[in-house]
């Protein structure tokens, strides 16, 4: 029967081909010592790769009688899900170990440029809390990861770099003028800072728009960059400028000067 089906295809009672033999070649192959067979099955809700996973074990735990089968040579899973899921959790993987490759990177650079390893530092950790903050909104919102929102991380350490830079820089220009720690902190945030929300506001509505667009992928991807960038500025405003005045060193000698007594040129 199954020579002439892979010869003739499968008829009906009525005699009618129901499966011609190229059809039936896509689920069965004979070789001399060989047959194969390919069992297709549909999983709904395949976006969502929560669902992929668990079919993935479901399924796997379901052939796993098939091994105590001795005219079974072998088995296995496949599909566009499963071979994208495992896709996933590569880029995934890879992400997590260049994330902290980079942010080590950046920090050494920093070193060099800044020439002082306590402002690189202070410089880098708003950098991790934002991608903290970011992955834990993905998360109790239910944002999964795809091959698109698993590189959010990564994006927010270049974004969130460049904001970070920007405050510390004109924070030290400030503490030249030998103020107060809290006082150039202060006008760092108002100088820079409103530069740096004027930036990140026009960035931010061009990726809301990318959140209405009808392909999920794509929303989603808009939707998170929007936010990163949101928390990138909140680190590089709220939380930089008490880091630096924590680390900021005043010289005993000369005694700071009050804002109200310093220039504002």
């Amino acid at each position: 029967a199954l020579e002439l089906a892979t010869a003739e295809g499968v008829y009906n009672g009525e005699g009618k081909v129901i499966y011609n033999p190229d059809r039936v070649a896509t689920v069965y192959r004979r070789t001399e010592d060989t047959d194969f067979m390919r069992v297709t099955v549909g999983i709904p809700g395949t976006r969502q790769q929560s669902n992929v996973g668990e079919a993935y074990e479901r399924l796997n735990s379901d052939l796993d009688p098939l091994a105590a089968t001795s005219s079974i040579k072998s088995y296995g899973l496949t599909g566009s899900a499963f071979t994208r899921n495992e896709g996933l959790k590569a880029t995934t993987s890879s992400l997590q170990k260049s994330i902290p490759i980079a942010a080590g990177v950046a920090l050494i650079v920093l070193v060099f440029a800044m020439r002082s390893f306590r402002f690189a530092v202070v410089t880098v950790i708003p950098i991790g809390l934002v991608v903290i903050w970011l992955y834990g909104i993905m998360h109790v919102f239910g944002f999964d990861l795809n091959f698109v929102t698993a590189t959010i991380g990564a994006v927010s350490i270049g974004v969130g770099i460049d904001y970070s830079i920007h405050m510390t820089e004109r924070y030290r220009e400030e503490m030249n003028r030998s103020i107060l720690p809290v006082d150039a902190a202060r006008k760092a945030a108002r100088g820079t800072g409103m530069a740096l929300i004027a930036s990140a506001g026009s960035s931010i509505g061009g990726f809301v728009v990318m959140g209405f667009a009808p392909m999920p992928l794509f929303s989603s991807y808009g939707i998170l960059t929007a936010t990163m960038i949101a928390l990138a500025l909140t680190a590089s405003i709220l939380v930089l400028p008490a880091l630096l005045t924590l680390v900021t060193r005043v010289n005993p000698v000369e005694k700071p000067v009050t804002e109200s007594e310093a220039s504002f040129d």
